[in-house]
């Protein structure tokens, strides 16, 4: 008689797009469109096209996942304002579905950069870094954490 209604994963605007089914598919084809066209446009090797891929990604997804804080939206009342968009998924729980696939595509990238590089130098230490500082910043022990103040509020 009485409907059950089941209160979504997230409140948050600013990151409840993820969890809609489809975004981690997406996400794929768009690593894959973005390897696709350096290999046309720069006419490089498919080891360089995949370390491009993998810089561009790392530079991306750690400037709007792990160093922007607040949402775009007002409506939330600026409870949001000192948190990353990292630290703002899933109300910040840890370990979930989706901050391991979040955590496992840098690593996936690394190793088809890496292995399709043949782990030659500089391209190896530019992938390694990038990973290395991907991964670090997901950690659960890393939640809210600013090393030596960096990005932290004044």
């Amino acid at each position: 008689m009485y409907v059950r209604a089941v209160p979504p994963t997230d409140l948050n605007r600013n990151t409840e797009w993820f969890t809609y089914p489809g975004v981690w598919t997406t996400y794929i084809i768009i690593l894959f469109t973005s390897w696709f066209m350096v290999l046309c446009l720069l006419g490089c090797s498919a080891g360089t096209a995949w370390t491009v891929v993998h810089l561009a990604h790392f530079l991306v997804t750690y400037h709007f996942f792990h160093w922007k804080k607040g949402t775009p939206f007002a409506d939330d009342q600026g409870i949001y304002n000192g948190l990353t968009w990292w630290e703002q998924i899933e109300n910040g729980k840890q370990l979930t579905r989706n901050r391991k696939f979040l955590t496992v595509v840098p690593v996936v990238l690394y190793l088809i950069a890496s292995h399709t590089t043949d782990y030659q130098n500089p391209m190896l230490f530019f992938n390694t870094l990038a990973v290395f500082v991907l991964v670090v910043a997901k950690f659960p022990h890393m939640h809210k954490v600013r090393i030596f103040g960096i990005n932290g509020d004044f």
